[in-house]
């Protein structure tokens, strides 16, 4: 094979696998449409991984696709009647309870602000100071480290980590109650009125601690096309949105010794009314959530797969508070009493078993719906595809050749900074000695 053949073949398979970091190889056969003829041979195919620390370019088309779905159910679109933008909308972030003091970072008008400034405050009964006058940046070594490791309630942090999902179920029945007293109603006679539509997406705070952010949307009883009843604005909206976050809690059953005996939300809640008609919060609102959607628990490569053995526990190189909360759920896995939780099964991401991004049926349009949407455009632009007869089987993963894993990263890298320079607005390249348009 010529060079020029060798670096054709290369493309076709980077093409091919949409700059995949490590694509899934394929061996089968398929039919040519125009010919008749039968191949046998081996394809590769996205990995379709939605974390960054995994599969940037993956996780990149990941994020695109869930800015697109949430924009739709903010603004209309994708299939979504435009009406919408004129609904009741609420952007909201539930946090979780506090398990100890730990080192905070923040900013306040571009500036750091101290940790914790608390000149006179007492020692902790192990003896360490509960005060910390020093700024941390986000990527600070000690940011979201506990203040005293021994006072921290590891095991609470990871039960209540493992209790959100039925702790989201259960604010969502909750919210249809307070809706329903702002009107009078029971909560079936509101439904048979209202439905109440969502996106949420699971985030890790730096502590560990997973805590939600929710778009929120009320329709008529027909979905998006349909207006909520007139006395369903978004101020009453937002008051019964902060009343079920107040008062659901679940019953944290079969593990007696710790602090958590019942999961709340923490006091933190952020309610957040969406501006009608104003693209700028759908954008950025879609912008948000598409970030989070895409992160491992904590945001490295270090989490992304399931431990599978103590061994592999103990080879673990992250922060010594995350280990210590991976520890902490393989630990609580082993109990019999806490065997419905898996949480052997989520020790990688600290306990929390539920999904890292969902939506209710009417709030917008579908991942899948616009996959194919995508699919059926490429395959517009280089026409007729290949038949596959169903019979691929695994050959392994990553590229046949090391060309194809270097030029799938430089095609990734060029791709990010083109859209960087879109998205900034940028006009002009700077070459050493110049500038030119």
């Amino acid at each position: 094979m010529s060079g020029a053949e060798h670096w054709k073949s290369v493309l076709a398979e980077v093409d091919q696998a949409g700059l995949c970091s490590h694509p899934i190889r394929l061996h089968g056969i398929t039919l040519d449409r125009t010919t008749g003829e039968l191949a046998e041979g081996t394809i590769v195919v996205a990995c379709k991984d939605r974390r960054a620390a995994v599969c940037p370019s993956c996780s990149r088309l990941y994020r695109a696709d869930a800015w697109q779905l949430v924009a739709a159910g903010i603004r209309g679109g994708k299939g979504v009647d435009p009406s919408v933008v004129e609904h009741p909308q609420l952007f909201v972030t539930l946090t979780a309870p506090s398990f100890g003091p730990v080192h905070r970072a923040g900013e306040r008008r571009g500036r750091a602000v101290p940790c914790r400034p608390r000149r006179n405050a007492a020692p902790c009964p192990h003896g360490r100071s509960l005060s910390c006058l020093a700024h941390h940046g986000p990527n600070d070594a000690v940011a979201g480290d506990p203040l005293c490791a021994e006072c921290f309630d590891y095991r609470g942090a990871v039960l209540w980590n493992a209790h959100v999902p039925a702790l989201w179920a259960r604010t969502c029945h909750r919210l249809f109650r307070e809706v329903a007293a702002i009107a009078g109603l029971t909560s079936a006679q509101l439904r048979q009125r209202v439905r109440l539509s969502y996106f949420k997406v699971a985030e890790f705070q730096i502590r560990g601690l997973v805590h939600l952010h929710v778009v929120l949307r009320a329709d008529g009883r027909g979905g998006p096309a349909e207006p909520p009843p007139p006395w369903l604005d978004a101020a009453a909206l937002r008051r019964a949105v902060e009343a079920a976050a107040l008062r659901t809690e679940v019953p944290v059953s079969g593990y007696a010794a710790t602090m958590l005996a019942r999961a709340r939300w923490g006091r933190q809640v952020d309610v957040r009314v969406l501006v009608p008609e104003s693209g700028t919060d759908a954008e950025a609102i879609a912008g948000y959530v598409g970030k989070y959607a895409s992160k491992t628990a904590d945001a490295t490569a270090g989490l992304a797969h399931r431990i599978r053995s103590r061994g592999e526990l103990e080879r673990l190189d992250l922060r010594t508070h995350v280990v210590e909360l991976v520890r902490s759920a393989w630990v609580l896995g082993g109990r019999r009493e806490l065997g419905t939780l898996r949480l052997r099964d989520h020790a990688h991401t600290l306990g929390y078993p539920g999904q890292f991004s969902s939506k209710s049926v009417a709030f917008s349009t579908t991942f899948s719906a616009l996959r194919r949407a995508r699919a059926d455009y490429v395959e517009g632009l280089r026409g007729a595809r290949p038949d596959y007869d169903g019979a691929w089987r695994y050959a392994g993963r990553g590229y046949d050749s090391p060309e194809a894993e270097t030029l799938a990263a430089a095609l990734l890298d060029a791709r990010v900074a083109v859209s960087h320079r879109l998205s900034t607005g940028s006009t002009t390249s700077t070459t050493k000695g110049s500038t030119r348009p």
